[in-house]
């Protein structure tokens, strides 16, 4: 091959190379889908979201979150209890 041939084969490679490299960062663009990156709704108690958060890195925090979600709510309702008794007796 003489030194034509090749300065054409380096710059289509160059071409190609920036063509790609454009579409890949155009296709990045795009509005992300709603798949598990995406962010979700709120679950549970605002105590809780540090132990739900640890779903992402392998642990399976939600259902420990579950149980003390419902151990909070079991407190607050028998505070709530204990408070009306209180105010009653008054």
């Amino acid at each position: 091959m003489n030194t034509t041939a090749v300065s054409v084969l380096t710059d289509r490679s160059v071409f190609l190379a920036c063509l790609w490299s454009v579409a890949l960062l155009l296709s990045a663009c795009n509005e992300p889908a709603s798949g598990p990156d995406a962010p979700r709704a709120l679950e549970g108690r605002v105590e809780t979201q540090g132990i739900r958060n640890t779903d992402a890195v392998g642990y399976g925090g939600s259902g420990v979150a579950d149980r003390v979600d419902a151990a909070l709510d079991a407190h607050d309702q028998r505070k709530a209890q204990l408070d009306a008794a209180l105010d009653a007796q008054q």
